[in-house]
C-alpha cells in the first residue's frame, strides 16, 4: 500500500462552475436510451463511469469530472453521462446496476472499442465492479476510486435512499415529489470543509448561483423527473454486494482512496485491495470524497495509466 503527500484542501471541491470542455459532447442510442458521451485525446482508450445518482444535480448544471484534467498523452478516455444523470436520457422505468453496465458496455461497442481500460469513482466504481463481473473480456485493467464492493447496506446515507426507493414504489413519484418539493426548490447549501481557499469558496457561491437560477427555470414536471430518475438510480444499487466476486478479478487494479474521506469509507477500499490480488492501493493522506479533485490522485492515476503501456 502507497501513501501520497496530501495537497490545498481546497481541491476537494473540484469543479464547481464551468463548460464541459473544448470537446464536443455527443450522443448515442444505447438500449433505447439516449446516452451523452464525450472522448478526449488519442491512444489507449479508458472508459470513466463517473459516480452519484444523477438527478437534478447532475442535470441541471452539467460540469466536467475532474479526472478530464491530466490525461496522459497516448490515452483516449471516454466520459459519459449514466442514464438519469447528466444530459443522458431519463427513464421512469426500474432498472438495476446490470442495466447501467450494460449501457456502459454497450456504448464502448457503438464506438468500436473491443477492449479498454475501465475506472469507476464512487458510485461508478460499483459500476465498474459490475461492469468487469459481466464484461471480463472486454476489461484490461480496473481503477477503482473511493469506492467500495458494497455502498448502499453499510453506509447511513444507502440506508436512507433504501427507504426513499421504497416510499417512492409504495406511495409514487408525484406523492413524495409533492412533499419534497420545497426542499428540492430550496436546497441546503453545502457545508464548505475547514481550510477552503477564498477561491474555492467563490467557485463554490457561483455555483449555487447558477443552479438557483437553473431551478427557477426547471418546471415543477421536470424536476419531479429528474428526483425519480435520481431515486432508479439509487434502486439500482441495492442489494448489490460485490465482496465474493473481488477474487475474480485477474487484471492490473489501482485503488485510490482519501483517508479522510466522510462519505466511503477509507476501510472500503482497503478491502477492495485484501480482495483483489493483483491489485495496488494508494492512500491520498487527508483526503476527502470527490478524490479526484486532488491532484495527488490523478497524478496516480496517470502515472498508473502510464506503467501500464510501459509493460504491455
Amino acid at each position: 500500500m502507497s501513501r501520497r503527500r496530501s495537497i490545498h484542501p481546497s481541491s476537494y471541491v473540484g469543479i464547481m462552475l464551468g463548460s464541459r470542455g473544448d470537446e464536443a459532447m455527443a450522443r448515442a442510442t444505447i438500449g433505447g436510451l439516449e446516452i451523452e458521451y464525450q472522448i478526449y485525446g488519442e491512444g489507449t482508450p479508458a472508459l470513466f463511469i463517473h459516480g452519484g445518482f444523477g438527478g437534478p444535480n447532475s442535470s441541471l448544471l452539467p460540469s466536467p469530472n475532474a479526472i478530464t484534467r491530466d490525461i496522459p498523452h497516448g490515452f483516449q478516455l471516454i466520459t459519459f453521462d449514466r442514464r438519469c444523470a447528466g444530459e443522458s436520457d431519463y427513464t421512469l422505468d426500474w432498472f438495476d446496476l446490470a442495466d447501467i453496465a450494460s449501457d456502459a458496455y454497450g456504448l464502448m461497442q457503438y464506438l468500436g472499442f473491443e477492449q479498454s481500460i475501465v475506472v469507476g469513482s464512487s458510485m461508478g466504481g460499483m459500476v465498474a465492479l459490475q461492469y468487469i463481473h459481466l464484461f471480463s473480456h472486454s476489461v484490461t485493467a480496473l481503477g477503482l476510486m473511493n469506492t467500495g464492493a458494497d455502498l448502499m447496506s453499510r453506509t447511513n446515507w444507502g440506508q436512507r435512499l433504501a427507504h426513499q426507493v421504497n416510499r417512492h414504489k409504495n406511495e409514487g413519484d408525484e406523492n413524495v415529489f409533492a412533499e419534497y418539493r420545497e426542499r428540492l426548490r430550496n436546497p441546503t447549501p453545502t457545508a464548505m470543509p475547514q481550510g477552503t481557499s477564498s477561491e474555492a469558496r467563490r467557485q463554490i457561491e457561483a455555483g449555487r448561483n447558477a443552479y438557483m437560477n437553473a431551478l427557477t427555470k426547471t418546471s415543477d414536471e421536470d424536476l419531479c423527473r429528474y428526483h425519480a430518475g435520481m431515486i432508479r438510480n439509487a434502486s439500482a444499487f441495492l442489494g448489490r454486494d460485490f465482496t465474493k466476486t473481488l477474487a475474480n478479478i485477474a487484471v492490473p487494479t489501482l485503488i485510490i482512496h482519501g483517508d479522510a474521506d466522510d462519505v466511503v469509507p477509507y476501510e472500503y477500499s482497503e478491502q477492495l485491495a485484501a480482495g483483489i490480488d493483483n491489485s495496488k492501493f494508494i492512500t491520498i493522506p487527508n483526503a476527502r470524497h470527490g478524490i479526484l479533485s486532488y491532484g495527488e490522485a490523478r497524478e496516480a492515476l496517470s502515472d498508473w495509466l502510464l506503467s501500464l503501456q510501459t509493460h504491455r
